[in-house]
């Protein structure tokens, strides 16, 4: 319970950096994120194949919303602080996923889904991020796509 409490401190910290500092802070959000990565590595705590799934499906999830529209930022590209925080969560759910799965997979997957969505929008009010869609839609369709994130990354990681 140590290391889970100790990881998501560290998951908010940087992921405080990405959304505040976002562009401007991008090169040292990675280079945090690239640490925590090797520090890992060394530790075991990382599993690649897993590691690689969660980062692969997030950032083409959150690369459809940009491209869809969904999602706005700044300099109308997909941001490296965005691709930092999916390796960074891709990293959290070695920690996170033991701790959940004690509990069913649909409870865990409508709190990822509440919890997930929640995150674009404090990202959205420290202006991380811009909707194009109005909120209510926005929230609507982050809150199903992460209940479905959650739901797959729990089911892999359970195999």
């Amino acid at each position: 319970m140590k290391q889970l409490l100790i990881a998501s401190t560290w998951f908010q910290v940087i992921w405080l950096c990405a959304v505040v500092g976002n562009y401007d802070w991008q090169s040292g959000t990675l280079g945090l994120v690239i640490a925590t990565l090797v520090i890992s590595a060394f530790k075991g705590w990382v599993h690649w194949r897993l590691w690689t799934c969660i980062l692969v499906m997030g950032v083409i999830v959150d690369f459809a919303n940009l491209s869809l529209g969904l999602f706005q930022f700044e300099k109308h590209t997909f941001p490296l602080w965005l691709t930092a925080l999916w390796m960074l969560f891709a990293w959290y759910a070695h920690f996170l996923l033991p701790f959940l799965t004690r509990y069913p997979q649909s409870v865990v997957s409508i709190v990822g889904g509440i919890t997930g969505a929640l995150s674009y929008l404090a990202g959205e009010k420290l202006g991380a991020v811009a909707f194009g869609v109005p909120l209510f839609p926005t929230m609507g369709i982050l809150l199903v796509e992460w209940f479905l994130i959650v739901s797959v990354i729990v089911r892999v990681y359970r195999l």
